[in-house]
């Protein structure tokens, strides 16, 4: 008999501490995320900047420095847009937050709130990976723009003539 409970209350810690986990790499994903964004952010904001500095020359190549600051500009947008998305979900709680989590478990001993408060950090990291999906995908979207901006920079340049002058 003590036997089946030891190993429910072992089995209860182990669920408890790869629900940790699982919050702890979803915690680090989503700030390995938001840095590609940041350095995106900075990136796209040198190039918009230097790129407006090339549209206001008045030379031969300022319709495609206009159109480069566009695109640059508009990846801007994107990185704050994934930045400033919902933030995450925190799993600490004070103690009141505890005392409310587990009001509700059935059995007032160590292995239930164990049971409890795994269940609670893995509900956490699911809505934390929504979150976290949608980030990624801002970042793959800016990242695409920054990639794609000079070739269709180049192309409506093209397109309109620009490059006569050259």
């Amino acid at each position: 008999m003590t036997d089946d409970k030891d190993f429910a209350l072992w089995l209860a810690r182990e669920k408890r501490m790869l629900a940790d986990a699982g919050y702890q790499e979803t915690q680090a994903s989503s700030d390995k995320v938001r840095a590609g964004l940041n350095s995106a952010l900075v990136l796209s904001v040198t190039l918009a900047a230097a790129s407006l500095a090339g549209a206001f020359s008045q030379r031969e190549y300022s319709l495609l420095c206009a159109f480069l600051a566009l695109g640059f500009g508009v990846a801007c947008g994107l990185c704050v847009v994934g930045l400033y998305s919902k933030a995450l979900i925190s799993k600490n709680v004070g103690p009141e937050g505890v005392d409310g989590i587990l009001s509700d478990v059935p059995g007032r001993d160590e292995e239930h709130a164990s049971l409890w408060l795994a269940y609670t950090a893995s509900f956490i990291t699911a809505e934390n990976i929504k979150t976290l999906d949608r980030d990624r995908h801002w970042l793959r979207v800016t990242r695409v723009w920054l990639g794609l901006t000079p070739f269709v920079s180049g192309l409506l340049a093209i397109a309109l003539g620009a490059w006569g002058a050259f």
